[in-house]
């Protein structure tokens, strides 16, 4: 007789119960109706397929946990994938809400700066129309007392002794009352500080001066301070220079 009992126990190790009691069931069933038609051996056949059956239902339905731990797994790493776009999303706009920020940064960097130069610009015709003011007065002062000049208006006039109109900053004529019929003409520069640069190019101008005016040139640059080697080069081309504080060399 067909133990089924002992069949379920052996399922049972494989397979959960209700299956296994199901089975067992079944084949006891089977058994009953079958005692009188197959053999031993045929029953050993049906009992390793059923078990073979079992096995495979065994591992089909590990497979099936496999398969839903690693659909898991790929819905975390996906959460993380989402939330890795989501803070990537916010570190552009973070970046762009910056760009944005440096953009009006720079912009109202060069609007200063733009203000910046033209009121450097406005100092700077400031500061050279007060060093000409200066000049003009310090030089009709000291050349009529040194030498009893009787010099006429003094300003910037603009001369045409080259190809183009050129601007003289200090120009002014002048009489000797010893020699009222000749003609001086005093012809200069006016410069905070004056530099090798400025007094070479100003003795260019005095060059093209000699040219085109007829009668004595009295070359000046009045400046607050000189270098020696400017002083040096000055005195080596002639060229006089009048101090702020009065001193004429």
């Amino acid at each position: 007789m067909l133990n089924t009992l002992r069949i379920y126990h052996d399922l049972r190790e494989t397979m959960d119960a209700v299956a296994a009691e199901k089975i067992a069931d079944y084949l006891g069933q089977m058994y009953t109706e079958l005692q009188d038609m197959v053999t031993k051996e045929d029953f050993r056949e049906l009992k390793a397929a059923v078990k073979n059956l079992a096995d495979a239902q065994n591992r089909t339905e590990q497979r099936v946990e496999e398969l839903t731990a690693a659909q898991k797994e790929l819905v975390v790493a996906q959460q993380r994938t989402e939330q890795r776009v989501e803070e990537l999303a916010a570190a552009q706009q973070r970046t762009e809400n910056e760009l944005k920020t440096l953009t009006s940064s720079v912009k109202n960097l060069e609007r200063s700066h733009e203000k910046l130069t033209q009121q450097v610009g406005g100092l700077s015709d400031n500061l050279g129309g007060d060093i000409e003011d200066v000049a003009y007065s310090l030089v009709y002062r000291i050349l009529s007392d040194e030498f009893g000049w009787k010099i006429g208006e003094i300003g910037r006039v603009w001369q045409t002794w080259g190809k183009e109109p050129e601007e003289v900053n200090i120009f002014a004529q002048a009489t000797d009352p010893k020699d009222p019929a000749s003609t001086i003409w005093i012809v200069g520069e006016a410069k905070h500080n004056l530099t090798i640069k400025e007094l070479e190019k100003f003795l260019k101008q005095y060059v093209r001066a000699r040219k085109h005016l007829t009668g004595a040139i009295f070359p000046v640059c009045f400046c607050y301070r000189a270098r020696p080697e400017v002083q040096e080069r000055a005195q080596k081309a002639g060229i006089h220079l009048l101090f702020s504080y009065g001193k004429l060399t």
